[in-house]
Parts: structure tokens; C-alpha cells; sequence
């Protein structure tokens, strides 16, 4: 199970905040420690690499959803 990375109590707040808002009422911190998706709420259990990884700590995106995000 992924941790998510640590951050300040008001950064965690506006995080969860967010995530909720954004993708469906999903929470960021539970959503990664059942290892899926924030945003497709599919498996995210594999990553191409330990950066992708601590992304995935940071946004709770899975693979998929991080290659779709960041290429432009």
C-alpha cells in the first residue's frame, strides 16, 4: 500500500478538497491507500518508475492517468 507524501495539515485539507471536487467525491488519501485511481479509480498498483510512483503520492493518479496528464 502507498503512502501518500508527506505535506502540511492545510496542504492535505485543500488536497482532499480538491480531489473530491474534481473527480466524484474520491478522496486523495483514500484513494491511494487502496492503491487506485483518483481520477479513472482504476489499479494503481504499477508504475514505470519511482518518479511516476511519488507522483502517484502526490496527485493519486495512476500510470495511465499521469502519461495522459503530462503529455503535451
Amino acid at each position: 500500500m502507498t503512502q501518500p507524501s508527506k505535506k502540511s495539515n492545510e496542504m492535505n485539507e485543500f488536497l482532499e478538497n480538491f480531489s473530491k471536487a474534481m473527480f466524484g467525491g474520491v478522496g486523495r488519501a483514500a484513494s491511494i491507500a487502496q492503491d487506485i485511481c483518483v481520477e479513472c479509480k482504476g489499479d494503481a498498483s504499477s508504475f514505470d518508475d519511482a518518479l511516476s510512483e511519488k507522483e502517484y503520492t502526490i496527485s493519486g493518479k495512476c500510470q495511465t492517468c499521469q502519461d495522459e496528464f503530462f503529455t503535451y
